[in-house]
């Protein structure tokens, strides 16, 4: 039950002398401690005010039990007259006020914890927590007798909470704990804290200037553990510090840190990882590969799921932002300028980011919202095209999709993306940033647009772009494999004498020479382009007409095992040889 219902049924139960023993159970963090000292400290019962309280937290015996229970009812004893008289002599012996309890816990080490606990404990209530964490040495059966023992024989209630999803299987506890519940307990509640509950427990803990947000997230996830959200709080807080966001990026940011928070803490139960939750809204993760005719297997039940949870936290896509707050979560190294860089992006583009929410909310009525027909939702969507210009390529990709299914929405689609196009095209840009690591679907005219982009940045690229690239990114990718292959001997000869910095010659020289001593007539990556680069050497080693640039080539290849390949004949039709 919940924790207000929990809290009046507890108070009820302390309430009827003939409940000797009330076990709370319930999961790890969903608050059983906290919901204890509410009720302790606002019960009227005199002994439930002075009840005892003892964690079995790494206590490997029952003696050390009882002397933590003693130790916790000492400052009290006074109030119990003559039978503590002898007790309280033995404290003043030598002992100054302010320590005389702890002189007491030493003095009574040697009497004898056994003999005392019966007097000191005797028609109290005591309170046993963490029982699922105490030392292996400690059996559970020890507990259950000191619990009987106390509870019939010296008059003690006992109140016992518990975190049975955290028992250990060793030993038989399951079988002891069932025996337990059966012959000891007199009445058990189980807590069931809501997500609501447990967020008004945490954020009293953690205050939050976004705790609406983060509450709607959190309720959304299903978070019951208090310590978990509490860490989610934090997160959330350390992220944004310093922000003043408006809602839409709340919207934005709020939702992926409460999300990946709570998969890193292990919060959400049978949730995702975050493999899945970086891969929203790629073509593999909606499951557009799946066989629909046959039943859906358990793994792809619990992926749509986990779908379903992330369309409802707004979450259609991950960019820059989520890549950073997962390498946070995992390294624990928070890198303070990449988390600013990207949200101050978000506040720069305020206009945009209220559009994409938009767009986000419009896709979630889509999916969810099944009371609005489609002619509301084709219509709701012709405030897009005029806006399209601030979407990114992939919202507008989903945006054409999900109106391409409805009667008159294909128009509205197509004019989305031709919209985003013509934006895009206005920028004038020569270059593409489709960094699409996690493979969201693009629309065709978008896709071929930036493969256009793409071929006519590969077609300019000089070999000593891609060679430079190489240089200092210890590594290439396409287009420099494009540039390189494609380069004839004299487009190496051309660069070598029209390369005005004497630092990049240097370097684009030694580089390629590596490259024609590392391979053989053609490279798997680059062809035959250090064959092409000798050719153009030779060329200018035998070119009269410029000697110093001659000389500078010979002196190159002279140490090394290239020298003879060099002295070769030049090849003829060289555009500077001079034969």
């Amino acid at each position: 039950m919940s924790l207000v219902r929990t809290k009046e049924q507890l108070v009820k139960l302390l309430g009827q002398a003939d409940n000797s023993v009330i076990a709370l159970s319930g999961k790890w963090g969903t608050g059983k401690t906290h919901l204890w000292n509410e009720v302790k400290s606002g019960s009227n019962d005199d002994k439930v005010k002075k009840a005892l309280y003892v964690s079995l937290f790494g206590l490997s015996s029952i003696d050390q039990v009882k002397r933590k229970l003693i130790e916790t009812a000492i400052p009290g004893v006074e109030s119990h007259g003559g039978m503590f008289d002898g007790l309280k002599n033995l404290f003043r012996v030598g002992v100054k006020v302010g320590s005389e309890h702890y002189k007491a816990l030493a003095a009574i080490n040697d009497l004898n914890v056994l003999l005392m606990a019966p007097v000191v404990l005797r028609n109290g209530v005591i309170v046993i927590d963490d029982i699922e964490r105490k030392h292996e040495k400690l059996g559970i059966d020890e507990v259950l007798g000191f619990i009987d023992e106390y509870s019939k024989q010296h008059g003690a209630r006992f109140v016992l909470v518990l975190n049975d999803d955290q028992l250990s299987n060793k030993g038989d506890q399951e079988k002891l704990w069932a025996t337990f519940r059966e012959k000891v307990i007199d009445r058990e509640i189980r807590l069931s804290t809501t997500a609501d509950e447990a967020f008004s427990i945490a954020i009293g803990i953690a205050n939050s200037k976004y705790a609406d947000a983060i509450k709607k997230a959190c309720i959304a996830c299903s978070l019951t553990n208090i310590r978990i959200v509490v860490k989610v709080i934090r997160v959330a807080n350390q992220i944004l510090d310093g922000h003043e966001l408006e809602e839409a990026i709340q919207a934005r940011v709020i939702p992926p840190i409460v999300l990946f928070s709570a998969i890193h803490y292990r919060g959400l139960e049978d949730g995702p990882d975050f493999k899945f939750a970086l891969n929203a809204g790629n073509p593999d993760w909606l499951g557009f590969g799946r066989d629909r005719n046959n039943e859906p297997t358990p793994e792809e039940k619990r992926e749509d799921g986990w779908r379903m949870l992330m369309q409802e936290l707004g979450i259609h896509g991950c960019d820059e932002f989520e890549k950073c707050l997962v390498e946070f979560l995992e390294s624990g190294l928070f890198d303070a300028a990449s988390i600013e860089v990207v949200i101050d992006g978000y506040i720069a583009e305020k206009e945009a980011m209220e559009t994409r929410e938009g767009a986000h909310q419009f896709l979630k009525r889509v999916f969810w919202d099944h009371r609005v027909g489609e002619a509301q939702l084709v219509d709701e969507a012709t405030v897009f095209p005029a806006r399209a210009g601030l979407l990114d390529p992939f919202v507008a990709t989903q945006l054409e999709s999900a109106l391409s299914k409805m009667p008159g929405g294909a128009a509205i689609g197509e004019a989305i993306v031709d919209g985003w196009l013509e934006a895009f095209r206005a920028t004038n840009s020569t270059e593409v940033n489709d960094d699409n690591p996690f493979n969201n679907p693009l629309h065709p005219k978008i896709r071929a647009e930036f493969a256009a982009i793409k071929a006519n940045v590969q077609a300019n690229a000089t070999v000593v772009d891609a060679c430079i690239h190489i240089i200092e990114k210890s590594g290439w990718g396409t287009l420099q494999e494009v540039a390189m292959q494609r380069a004839t001997a004299t487009d190496f000869e051309a660069a070598i004498r029209d390369m005005a910095d004497l630092d990049n010659l240097r370097r684009f020289m030694r580089r390629m020479i590596e490259m024609r001593l590392q391979s053989g007539a053609s490279d798997p990556h680059f062809g035959s382009a250090p064959e092409r680069f000798m050719e153009a050497c030779r060329n200018i080693a035998n070119d009269a007409n410029s000697p110093r640039l001659a000389g500078l080539i010979k002196r190159l290849f002279e140490s090394t095992a290239l020298a003879s390949e060099l002295a070769k004949p030049s090849a003829e039709g060289g555009e500077f040889s001079q034969g």
